[in-house]
C-alpha cells in the first residue's frame, strides 16, 4: 500500500536474453535480476545484496513421465533428466559464466560488494557444475509431455491439428505439445497453442 515491503517488489525486476552458445538460432540464456541476496531455495541471504540467476533456455537433455501403476490415484514416476546431455552442462557454466560477467561491471560494482554465492574460489567448470548441481532448479515452465509431430512420428503424443492420437475428437492445446522449450517464458506461447486450437476447432465445425 504504501510502496516499500517486500510485496512493493515483483521479486523479479529485471531481465534480460542473451546467447551462451554464439551458433544459436535464438537467444540460450535468460536472466532474472532479483533485488536481494539468497532469493533461492536453499541459499541463506547473506545481509543487503542481489541475485542474478542464468536459466538455459535450449536443453537437449529429455526426461520422462511414465504410469507407476494402473491406479488412476497414483502419482506419475517423473524423471525430468536435467544435464543428460552434455552440451546442457556446457552452456549452462558459460551462462553462469555470463552472469558473473554482467554483475562484475563497473556500474554495478558499488552495489553489488563480493559474490556470496558460489564465491570467488569456484572457478574452474567443476566448481560451478558442482555449485549448480546442489542449487540448481527448474523455472517452472515444463513443456513437452505430449510432443506434437507428424502422423508417422513414433515419439508424436499429438498431430499438427493438435489430435491426441488413438482417441476420436480429444485434443490437446497446452505448453505440452511443445517439442521443445521456446526462448521465452512459457505463458505467451501457451495462449497462442490454445488460440490456434480454438481456430482449427472453428474451422472444422464450418463456424
Amino acid at each position: 500500500m504504501f510502496g516499500t515491503g517486500i510485496l512493493a517488489s515483483n521479486i523479479c525486476d529485471g531481465g534480460g536474453f542473451w546467447y551462451a552458445d554464439e551458433a544459436a538460432p535464438a537467444p540460450d540464456i535468460q536472466f532474472h535480476f532479483l533485488p536481494g541476496s539468497g532469493l533461492e531455495h536453499g541459499l541463506a541471504p547473506v545481509g543487503n545484496g542481489v541475485t542474478l540467476n542464468s536459466a538455459f533456455l535450449r536443453p537437449r537433455s529429455r526426461g520422462t513421465v511414465r504410469l507407476a501403476s494402473n491406479d488412476p490415484r497414483a502419482k506419475p514416476l517423473i524423471d525430468p533428466n536435467y544435464w543428460g546431455d552434455p552440451y546442457d552442462v556446457r552452456i549452462s557454466i558459460a551462462g553462469f559464466r555470463l552472469a558473473r560477467r554482467i554483475m562484475a561491471q563497473p556500474a554495478l560494482r558499488a552495489f553489488t560488494g563480493a559474490e556470496a554465492h558460489p564465491g570467488a574460489a569456484a572457478v574452474s567448470d567443476e566448481d560451478i557444475r558442482a555449485y549448480a548441481c546442489r542449487h540448481a532448479k527448474t523455472d517452472y515452465h515444463p513443456v513437452g509431455t505430449c510432443k506434437m509431430g507428424a502422423e508417422d512420428d513414433p515419439s508424436a503424443v499429438v498431430t499438427p491439428r493438435l489430435r491426441l492420437k488413438g482417441i476420436e475428437n480429444l485434443r490437446v492445446c497446452d505448453s505440452s505439445v511443445m517439442p521443445f522449450v521456446n526462448s521465452s517464458n512459457t505463458n505467451a506461447p501457451t495462449i497462442m497453442i490454445a488460440e490456434k486450437a480454438a481456430d482449427m476447432i472453428r474451422a472444422e465445425q464450418g463456424l
